[in-house]
């Protein structure tokens, strides 16, 4: 299990929500349609769960951005956007907690995906409004 492998589940997941127009892996300048997406590996902990098995929990950042492109008036268009596709991306993974279609090795069981903490705020002097939605994947391994 990695890093890899999780994020690529993630954004098979995003691909499949018809509201976001690009979804990637990095961040990019480059972005051809508003709402975008943009996932990030963050961090991963790890934790005896019993005496054969660890907890491993994969931290992950969605970042959803929508273009301002009209100025002070267009906030609140923008705003309102990122919470309706913030709010269906959140129902995807709460709809989906054990992420249909991962395959995992042997020694390792889906604990479930959870979206744990979400902000909104307008980013770069209100040239964009963007959503962090944070996602905690908890997985348990069988040690050998």
């Amino acid at each position: 299990m990695s890093y890899i492998d999780l994020k690529s589940q993630i954004i098979s997941k995003l691909d499949l929500i018809d509201e976001i127009q690009q979804v990637e892996e990095y961040p990019t300048t480059d972005v051809n349609g508003y709402p975008a997406a943009i996932v990030r590996s963050m961090s991963k902990d790890a934790e005896y769960e019993t005496t054969c098995d660890n907890l491993e929990t994969y931290r992950f950042i969605v970042y959803l951005l929508v273009e301002n492109s009209e100025g002070f008036k267009g906030i609140k268009k923008a705003r309102s956007i990122v919470e309706e596709v913030a709010d269906v991306i959140i129902d995807a993974f709460d709809d989906d907690e054990f992420l249909s279609g991962i395959t995992l090795p042997s020694d390792r069981q889906m604990l479930g995906i959870l979206p744990v903490t979400s902000t909104i705020d307008e980013v770069e002097e209100g040239k964009y409004v963007e959503a962090e939605i944070s996602l905690n994947i908890r997985i348990s391994k069988t040690l050998s």
